[in-house]
């Protein structure tokens, strides 16, 4: 984020939602030490936090950028990662995927909702259950899926119909047309 202006957060945004549904991960420019990165902010006098590694934090900006402030930078983070993992942007994600097995679904839908914790830290039930409840849409529909699915015969070549097991006057059993 050196060169980036403010609304890289939505920019960014607009060019993930093209691609696949995933588990798209938000982060600052870190210029570790020893690196030629942190070597040149260092010189321009552009680094903000200490020099030892061991005190990284991370989500935490560590040198000023050049096109906007440090909490523009943070907010732009905090845009992405909000934006990203929204029931609404939940909802998309699984929507995304349609076509494909109710499994997969929930394994998309699952994974975001855990990896969203990588940012947004649930360590309490009560933060669970606030996620849970924006979510119930989805969680519903994904449920609802994977009742009818199951509830589908597993293989319907294996099934006889009525018609093909029904003989006829003459003896004979129906065949198909």
């Amino acid at each position: 984020m050196d060169n980036d202006t403010a609304g890289v957060g939505e920019r960014t945004l607009q060019q993930v939602r093209t691609w696949p549904p995933g588990l798209p991960v938000f982060g600052l420019l870190t210029p570790l030490p020893a690196t030629p990165l942190y070597k040149r902010l260092e010189a321009a006098g552009r680094l903000t936090r200490p020099r030892h590694w061991l005190d990284f934090v991370p989500f935490t900006m560590a040198h000023a950028p050049l096109k906007m402030t440090i909490e523009e930078a943070h907010a732009e983070l905090n845009y992405g990662w909000a934006h990203s993992y929204s029931p609404e942007a939940l909802a998309q994600a699984v929507a995304a995927l349609d076509d494909q097995h109710v499994g997969d679904r929930f394994n998309i839908f699952l994974a975001r909702l855990c990896f969203r914790g990588i940012y947004f830290p649930m360590l309490k039930k009560s933060a669970w259950l606030r996620v849970i409840i924006e979510n119930r849409r989805t969680i519903l529909r994904l449920f609802k899926d994977g009742v009818l699915r199951w509830m589908r015969p597993r293989n319907s070549a294996s099934q006889v119909s009525v018609d093909e097991a029904t003989p006829s006057i003459s003896g004979e059993a129906n065949a198909k047309a």
